[in-house]
């Protein structure tokens, strides 16, 4: 931070015309001292030489802190855009991750669907089959829409069956089938332009062999392809992260440093070439200046992608002219000295500037008992005129540090609302998953055939068994997952821990009772956020769906429940979202909670004093917050001051937005001052 500072000092004096202005008046406090001191020497030969010297030292002194008062203020202002720059980068490329991550657990097991290895093995398909079979995919993607084509293949690369009744493939020559075949990873990952979407400049593909069995070494049946709707996945992205009025770009890089996604392609458009250091620089792009931030993706659970990052450019010719919120602040001794918002340079610069002022009132009432004592009266106006400069040149020290509180305010509270809306976004975002997951595998024909029957056989009990142990193995944010029939019984679980809820009657709080009312693949059901045996009586959220019968699918004969892990899911939301320092440390005294509309509390980060199931101790009004809205403001909580973010979830997609299931999520955000 430095060093981009003192490289581009002059030209960021420029841009920043409130610092400039500042420099300005103390360039011409400086210029008047001198020429008030001048005066002093000429006419003022009575009075002592010491006192002169005096006040040249203090001066010095003044001229040197008025130096580092402007380089500091030039750090401050950027170091808030570059953190702002680089927090959106980096959660831009991380919610894509995450989003992604859940894409490869999709392809692993929709390639093992019993449905489509039968459709493949099938040497003469008919109508009926082929029907039977798009139905099946369309009823994926009806819980799944972040896919906008779902291909089979056998393993030649001629298409079998594919949903958009718009793509003309018949056989794909893409790298990517041999690949896929010939690869021991568990999918590949593919992003380019494809033959299997031709319309498309590029596809996003998740690709997995289907094989006969689960068996590693099974003889391989053909290639599934999951075709991810990138470009409708990186609007919405950017529209939660920017705002109209934002004076920035921000992109998705490849690993070739180029723009596959940009939330204004007039400016930036895709294929764009940036560097992709990480960090931040000044570069110049179409003749004009620009901050450029960059980061790469933290992970997910593992996953990384393919190499991408986030990135975001801000024309310095525009960035501080924005407005900002009118913070009114009144900087005292004490606050510079505890607030955590400036660095020790500007605190000791302001402390500095309070001892500098004090030893020149010191001289200047030593100077005019000297001169009175020689009765040199042609020297009090020159003190008055040193008095008076020392004065003006501490209030703009006041007033610049003033405002720059202001400003680092303002940005907290904006940073706050951000942080808190990206909260339950995140969380939203993820629940969204759940629902489609139990409703999906409620469509496991295996289970839908076997629950028919009633009472199940230890074949039978071992075939749904393997199914959900495969399954919870391909998505680890599940502790359990478990299958019941139609009077509420547990019949198999995922996880071998869990062997003795076997043949235990469900109650009503799981929401199974619910759920074996419902005669919809559409609908299901979920559990209130409550402590549960399910999940070591630890509070949790349970999805479930209805099994139907193959036969006849408005008859329920069961259901499937599965147990969110949401003690570490929903902690680790709440800390991604914490502000970070310069090295991505967590601030310090930061928290983030999670709660109800009543003020449970559902989850919390950074924050031992908090328990989940406890109530948030804080102002009821911010539980009456609408859906999708936000607010910030400077509170007092717990006799600390806290600029505190507060959101309200709005759904993701079709989940909660449809009238599918209502659950509302505040997010609150506490960062000190």
């Amino acid at each position: 931070m430095k060093k981009l500072v003192q490289d581009n000092k002059a030209r960021l004096l420029e841009i920043l015309p409130l610092v400039n202005h500042y420099k300005s008046r103390l360039d011409s406090l400086g210029e008047w001292w001198g020429k008030i001191a001048l005066i002093g020497k000429i006419n003022s030969l009575n009075v002592a030489a010491t006192i002169l010297a005096d006040m040249e030292e203090t001066k010095g002194k003044f001229s040197e802190l008025q130096h580092n008062l402007i380089h500091n203020l030039l750090e401050e202002n950027l170091k808030k855009l570059i953190l702002s720059d680089t927090s959106i980068a980096q959660v831009a490329i991380d919610v894509l991750i995450r989003n992604l991550f859940e894409r490869t657990a999709d392809v692993g097991f929709l390639a093992t669907d019993d449905d489509i290895r039968e459709f493949l093995t099938t040497p003469e398909v008919d109508d009926d089959n082929l029907v039977f079979i798009e139905n099946r995919l369309s009823e994926y993607v009806k819980k799944y829409s972040v896919y906008d084509e779902i291909i089979i293949l056998d393993a030649r690369g001629s298409v079998r069956a594919h949903l958009d009744k718009n793509n003309p493939v018949t056989f794909s020559s893409d790298p990517l089938i041999e690949e896929t075949l010939n690869t021991e990873k568990d999918y590949v990952e593919t992003f380019k332009h494809s033959d299997l979407q031709p319309g498309q400049e590029n596809s996003l593909v998740y690709s997995c062999k289907i094989t006969r069995t689960n068996d590693a070494h099974s003889p391989v049946l053909g290639i599934l392809c999951l075709c991810f709707r990138f470009d409708d996945e990186m609007n919405g992205i950017f529209s939660n992260l920017m705002q109209s009025s934002d004076h920035s770009t921000m992109m998705i890089m490849d690993n070739q440093d180029k723009v596959i996604a940009s939330n204004n392609t007039n400016e930036i458009p895709v294929g764009t070439r940036f560097p992709k250091n990480s960090g931040s620089q000044i570069i110049t792009y179409r003749d004009k200046e620009c901050f450029i931030s960059t980061t790469m993706t933290n992970g997910y659970q593992g996953f990384y992608g393919l190499g991408w990052g986030g990135q975001v450019v801000t024309r310095i010719d525009t960035v501080f002219g924005q407005n900002t919120e009118n913070v009114a602040m009144d900087v005292s001794t004490e606050t510079m000295g505890q607030s955590s918002l400036f660095s020790a340079e500007l605190k000791e610069i302001w402390k500095d500037s309070i001892d500098i002022n004090e030893d020149l009132s010191l001289v200047v009432l030593n100077g005019k008992i000297t001169a009175a004592r020689k009765k040199a009266t042609e020297f009090m106006p020159v003190l008055e005129a040193i008095k008076q400069i020392g004065e003006d040149t501490a209030s703009i020290f006041d007033a610049s540090i003033n405002n720059l509180l202001s400003t680092v305010i303002s940005s907290l509270l904006s940073d706050a609302r951000f942080l808190a809306a990206l909260a339950v976004d995140i969380m939203d975002r993820n629940l969204y998953e759940r629902a489609n997951d139990c409703r999906w595998w409620a469509l496991t024909s295996a289970f839908r055939r076997i629950l028919l029957n009633g009472k199940l056989s230890d074949a039978d009990i071992e075939t749904v068994t393997e199914i959900l142990a495969y399954i919870n193995d391909l998505y680890t944010v599940y502790t359990n997952l478990y299958l019941y029939d139609k009077s509420g019984r547990i019949l198999a679980v995922s996880n071998d821990e869990e062997n003795h809820i076997i043949g235990k009657m469900l109650d009503e709080q799981t929401g199974a009772s619910a759920t074996l009312k419902i005669h919809d693949s559409q609908q299901y059901a979920v559990s209130a956020f409550v402590k549960t045996p399910l999940y070591s009586d630890r509070h949790t959220y349970i999805y479930n769906a209805p099994i139907t019968s193959l036969d006849t699918p408005e008859k329920t004969v069961g259901g499937i429940g599965i147990v969110f892990d949401s003690e570490p899911q929903f902690k680790d939301m709440l800390t991604e979202v914490l502000p970070r320092d310069e090295k991505g440390r967590v601030m310090d005294n930061c928290f983030a909670v999670f709660t109800d509309r009543a003020g449970s509390i559902i989850s919390v980060a950074h924050n031992s004093g908090l328990k989940v199931g406890d109530k948030l101790n804080i102002d009821n009004r911010y539980f009456h917050i609408e859906n999708g809205f936000k607010h910030s403001e400077i509170i007092q909580y717990n006799d600390s001051d806290y600029a505190l973010g507060v959101a309200v979830s709005k759904g993701y997609r079709e989940y909660k937005t449809t009238e599918d299931y209502s659950n509302d999520v505040l997010a609150f955000v506490f960062t000190p001052f």
